[in-house]
């Protein structure tokens, strides 16, 4: 009889542990996904946006970006084996879409109870492409190809008037002087935007203002586009008292529908800023967890934006920001996608506001929270040795930048030193008016 039992036992350990394999082999749920949809064909609860021009309706769309592939039409492999990776580097249109397809799909599996588990799966698969793409070994010529290659797709986009002979309404998207609803808005994809920005844009930006700049606009545009629309469909209330805190703003996106977009979003800036990071300063390790991520590459100013934008759409202007706002990314983040993220920064919240232009106007705030992430990496930036003067460098603030005029006029109270200023750019004579002031 022990004996038997002992069988029995040793039976269950052998079959438990192929189930565990198996799950462990199915990281991102594919399997259930593509089941979900064999046996349920109707489409999500929101269609996938798309560009008038491509015909991506099945949630069965092999996606390739970089170095890294997805397989999800074959039946002889399953889970994590569907995960590619690949020596040559290919990035096109098509391939975001597929991905921006994959992701909306993805997220209405199942019922309310597990939609925060399902947005978290997703943008874990996003970050996992991310990862592949920043970690895999490349020779410096292929860097160099990959860098070509990123430009000029982004400029296809965002600098062409025109695409096939047609207008392009993507053009000079990312000017900020454009008003939030030019008259071809309708044929725009701000997800397509998201994918081009975090994927193609650190390819491109040559400075931390640009980053900053390109995804202050996208933030802004994005927010008003779904917004606007959204209160038009009732979906969400037009009255701006039920904004005042960071969970209560996170639950009406959530009620809305607009949670999984907003995430995705929120994501794929933080993305765009750590890969800025790590190809442009020396040693940064890369982030391969989603709340290590988060934690240090949220956009802060993101709320800040996002409110304003409610505010304007339920009041008709700017209005004061209440206190509860102020510095509150991260508790927004957390009730948004229902991921926990330690705030290692503390903040004394300012005096309520007017915020007229939340993308230059509190710049500081984020410029403050990188700054203290990647004070010890910024030392080995290149170029940073001996700072910057008048005779030597254009400097940031001379010139007129707006995350850089914030930063000098509120050096105290930002505790930035010295010597601080001068590795970011700015001139002696900048720093010197600044700290006697």
């Amino acid at each position: 009889m022990p004996l038997q039992c002992a069988f029995k036992a040793l039976l269950l350990s052998v079959f438990l542990w192929f189930c565990q394999q198996g799950l462990a082999n199915d990281t991102y749920d594919l399997e259930e996904f593509r089941e979900h949809y064999k046996k349920n064909d109707k489409p999500p609860l929101k269609k996938p946006q798309k560009r008038a021009r491509s015909s991506t309706t099945s949630p069965f769309e092999n996606i390739r970006i970089g170095f890294f592939g997805l397989n999800l039409t074959d039946d002889d492999v399953s889970g994590d084996e569907r995960l590619e990776t690949y020596n040559d580097f290919v990035v096109h249109e098509q391939g975001f879409l597929n991905l921006l397809n994959f992701y909306s799909y993805y997220v209405n599996i199942g019922g309310p109870q597990d939609r925060h588990g399902r947005i978290q799966n997703a943008l874990n698969l996003i970050l996992r492409i991310f990862t592949v793409n920043m970690t895999t070994e490349t020779s410096p010529e292929n860097k160099q190809k990959i860098h070509a290659m990123a430009k000029r797709l982004f400029e296809q986009l965002f600098l062409s008037a025109t695409i096939n002979g047609e207008s392009n309404p993507y053009y000079h998207y990312f000017n900020s002087g454009l008003s939030e609803n030019p008259s071809d808005s309708t044929h725009i994809n701000h997800g397509l935007v998201m994918m081009f920005f975090a994927f193609l844009g650190p390819h491109l930006f040559t400075g931390y203002d640009d980053y900053f700049d390109h995804a202050s606009v996208l933030i802004r545009r994005f927010t008003h586009q779904h917004y606007h629309q959204a209160l038009s469909d009732s979906r969400l209330s037009d009255n701006i008292g039920e904004y005042n805190t960071p969970e209560h703003f996170a639950n009406q996106l959530i009620a809305a529908g607009l949670d999984a977009e907003t995430a995705l979003l929120i994501t794929l800036c933080a993305l765009a800023h750590a890969s800025y990071f790590c190809m442009n300063i020396n040693d940064v390790s890369w982030q391969e967890t989603l709340e290590e991520l988060l934690k240090r590459f949220v956009p802060s100013h993101f709320i800040l934006v996002a409110y304003n934008n409610m505010n304007i759409l339920c009041t008709g202007s700017s209005g004061t920001v209440p206190d509860s706002i102020f510095y509150s990314m991260n508790e927004f983040t957390e009730n948004l996608m229902g991921i926990e993220i330690q705030n290692s920064l503390s903040r004394k919240k300012p005096k309520a506001a007017n915020l007229t232009d939340a993308s230059t106007q509190y710049s500081d705030s984020d410029w403050r929270s990188k700054f203290e992430d990647h004070n010890e990496e910024i030392e080995q930036e290149a170029g940073a040795v001996g700072g910057a003067t008048e005779e030597s460098h254009e400097c940031k603030v001379c010139s007129g930048s707006p995350p850089y005029k914030a930063i000098i006029e509120n050096v105290r109270s930002l505790d930035i030193c010295e010597n601080c200023c001068r590795k970011m750019g700015i001139c002696e004579t900048c720093i010197e008016r600044a700290f006697k002031e």
